[in-house]
């Protein structure tokens, strides 16, 4: 996770995404799964950042608050995050209170996205059974 780290902060302007999921295991825990993706010797690079168990609820305040405290504890700054890419659940995507509204609070120039895995699990559901072959 240290050159992970290091990376991110000698990536071209310091900037970087991140890309996060919240899943419930087989213990019935909720887990936040953390991506990042910067720029690292010309190329673009994928890692895994962290996994962190969100103890009480999963509310976009506590994904903010888990992420916000991995950050701060490795003196990365909110501003250098340049995009974030989430699924459609409100908690995330709401417009005035989800995860990425806090984000573009403290990183105003960063851009949202959904997942395209999501994207195709969305459309795949609305398609004809003959189409699903």
């Amino acid at each position: 996770i240290d050159q992970v780290i290091q990376e991110m902060k000698s990536a071209p302007l310091g900037i970087f995404s991140i890309q996060l999921d919240e899943s419930t295991d087989g213990a019935n825990c909720s887990q936040l799964l953390v991506y990042v993706r910067y720029i690292n010797n010309g190329d673009f690079k994928d890692e895994f950042l962290f996994c962190k168990p969100l103890e009480t609820t999963s509310t976009s305040c506590d994904v903010f608050d888990s992420i916000g405290s991995f950050l701060q504890k490795h003196d990365i700054p909110w501003e250098k995050v340049c995009g974030v890419c989430t699924d459609g659940a409100p908690a995330m995507l709401g417009c005035r209170s989800g995860f990425q509204r806090l984000v573009f609070n403290e990183s105003p120039k960063a851009i949202g996205t959904h997942c395209m895995i999501h994207r195709q699990v969305l459309a795949t559901k609305t398609l004809h059974k003959s189409y699903k072959k």
